[in-house]
C-alpha cells in the first residue's frame, strides 16, 4: 500500500536472517529511514516487540516509530506510553498507515480525522478509536512480494506449528475473509478485525491462487481465516475453482480454522477433490454445558464425531483444538474434554489453557470474580501463552490446569506408536526432535 503511494519502502526481517542487535543497528543505520513500522501479531512478543523499537531510537532519535498489529490494537493505551514508540495504528492498515504518511509529510491531513491511531500530544496520550473498516476487501492489492527474497520465506517453515508447518515447499499463506460475526469469551477476534465478517470475492481469492502459483511457483497454500466457510456459497464457488484448476497445476492446501458448524459431507468431499490434505477443527470442549459457558454457536458434539469420521474416511488429516479452565467449568467437565478428544481418535489434538486476554468477555469475568493473581498484568511474561494459567477457581487452580494440560498432551497423542512420524512430519521434526519436545514440555510445566 505504501509504495503504490508513492513511498520508498525496504523491509527488514531480523527473525529470517538470525541478526543480533548490533547488526539490526547497522541495517537501520545504513537505511537510514525517516519511518520505520513495526509489527506485533501476537502478545507473547511484547519483549521483542519493545526492544526492536528500543534498538531504532538507538540508532536516531529522529526516525519516527509507528507500530501496528494485535498488540498495539488491544492495548493501545499501555504501548504508546513507550518513549521509544510515536505511533500506533489499530486495526487495518492498509489506508491508515498511508495517512498517517501523509500527515507527517504536512500534506494537509489533520491528525484528528485519522480513526485508528494512538499518540502522544505533549504529556497527553490520544487514542483514536478505530470505527471504520475495508469492506472492500477486492480493492486491495495482493501482498507486494517484491521487496523481499519471497524464496527465503517459501522453502522455510516454524517448526513445532502443526497448523501452519507446509508438507509442500515452496508455499504461501492468504486470508479470504476478515472478522467474526460469534463472540466466544475467551477469543479478541473482534476487538482485532471488527465486529462484522468481510469477505474477498470467490474470484478475487482465485485471481491470488494463479498469482501465487504462476509467478511464485508454490505448491502449497495455507489459508489463515478465522471463518474461511461460513458463507457456503462463496466456500463452494471458491472449492470449485481449485478442483478445476487441479486439472492444470498440482497444488496441495490446509486451513488451521475450521468451524465445526460450517462442514458436512458435501464441503468435506469438496475440500478433498480440491487439494485440501489436512484441517484443524476448533471443538472447544467435550460437553455441551462448557460449550454454552464459552458462548459458541453450537453444541452437537454428535456431529463433531461425525465430522471427524467422515474427514478421516476420505484421507484428511484431522486435527482439533480444546480449550480448558473457563470459569464455572467443573475438574469433571475438564476431565471429559480429555476423554471426548480422546474418543475421536484425531490425528493430532492440541489443548490450550483459557487466557484472559485484553477485550474480551473472559477477562472481564475473571476480573470481575478475583480470579486473577495480584500481579497480573500483560507485562508479566507468565501471563502469555496458550499453555500457562492465570486463572484460579473453587474447582481448579493454574497449576493444576498446567500439569493437566502437559500431561494429557502427551499421553492422548502419543500412546499409539504408528501415529509418531505422522506428527512428526506435521510438525517439520525428527522423531529424535519429538521425543525431546515431550521431555521439554513435561520439564518445562514451571510451577510455582
Amino acid at each position: 500500500m505504501l509504495s503504490k503511494s508513492g513511498y520508498e519502502v525496504s523491509f527488514l526481517d531480523t527473525d529470517l536472517y538470525d541478526m543480533d542487535y548490533n547488526e539490526v543497528k547497522s541495517a537501520i543505520a545504513k537505511e537510514a529511514p525517516d519511518v520505520i513500522g513495526i509489527s506485533c501479531m501476537s502478545m507473547e512478543y511484547a519483549q521483542n516487540f519493545r526492544k526492536m523499537a528500543e534498538l531504532v531510537k538507538s540508532v536516531s532519535k529522529d526516525i519516527i516509530t509507528v507500530v501496528g498489529g494485535i498488540y498495539p490494537t488491544l492495548l493501545p493505551d499501555e504501548l504508546i506510553k513507550d518513549d521509544n514508540i510515536d505511533y500506533a495504528i489499530l486495526g487495518e492498515g492498509e489506508y491508515r498507515f498511508p495517512k498517517l504518511l501523509e500527515y507527517l509529510g504536512k500534506r494537509n491531513v489533520a491528525i484528528e480525522e485519522i480513526d485508528g491511531l494512538a499518540y502522544k500530544k505533549g504529556k497527553a496520550i490520544v487514542i483514536q478509536k478505530a470505527t471504520n473498516y475495508i469492506n472492500d476487501l477486492d480493492a486491495l492489492p495482493f501482498p507486494d512480494y517484491e521487496g523481499i527474497d519471497f524464496d527465503a520465506y517459501s522453502s522455510k517453515a516454524n517448526k513445532y506449528s502443526y497448523f501452519i508447518y507446509p508438507q509442500n515447499f515452496p508455499y504461501a499463506f492468504s486470508m479470504t475473509s476478515r472478522g467474526c460475526p460469534f463472540s466466544c469469551i475467551f477469543c479478541s477476534s473482534k476487538s482485532v478485525n471488527g465486529p462484522n465478517i468481510r469477505y474477498r470475492s470467490a474470484e478475487n481469492v482465485l485471481k491470488e491462487v494463479d498469482w501465487l502459483v504462476e509467478k511464485y511457483k508454490v505448491k502449497e497454500i495455507i489459508f489463515l481465516d478465522d471463518n474461511i466457510y461460513l458463507d457456503r456459497n462463496r466456500t463452494k464457488l471458491i472449492l470449485q475453482g481449485l478442483i478445476e484448476r487441479r486439472k492444470v497445476y498440482e497444488l496441495k492446501w490446509k486451513s488451521p480454522n475450521v468451524a465445526l458448524y460450517a462442514l458436512d459431507d458435501e464441503i468435506l468431499e469438496m475440500l478433498k477433490a480440491s487439494g485440501c490434505y489436512q484441517i484443524a477443527i476448533a471443538i472447544e470442549a467435550g460437553t455441551k454445558e462448557v460449550l454454552k459457558l464459552m458462548r459458541k454457536p453450537y453444541n452437537d458434539l454428535d456431529k463433531a464425531r461425525r465430522i471427524v469420521n467422515k474427514a478421516k474416511s476420505l484421507g484428511i488429516v484431522v486435527t482439533a483444538m480444546f480449550v480448558i479452565g473457563i470459569p464455572g467449568e467443573t475438574w469433571e467437565q475438564i476431565r471429559q474434554t480429555f476423554r471426548f478428544a480422546e474418543e475421536l481418535e484425531l490425528d493430532y489434538v492440541s489443548f490450550s489453557i483459557a487466557t484472559p486476554l485484553p477485550k474480551t468477555e473472559l477477562l472481564d469475568i475473571a476480573q470481575k470474580n478475583n480470579l486473577l493473581p495480584k500481579d497480573f498484568g500483560f507485562n508479566h511474561i507468565d501471563f502469555k501463552g496458550f499453555g500457562k494459567a492465570a486463572i484460579t477457581t473453587n474447582e481448579f487452580t493454574p497449576d493444576e490446569l498446567v500439569i493437566i494440560r502437559g500431561f494429557e498432551w502427551d499421553r492422548i497423542n502419543f500412546k499409539n506408536k504408528d501415529k509418531l512420524p505422522l506428527i512428526a512430519e506435521m510438525n517439520g521434526i525428527s522423531l529424535e526432535e519429538l521425543d525431546q519436545w515431550r521431555i521439554s514440555t513435561r520439564r518445562g510445566l514451571k510451577l510455582q
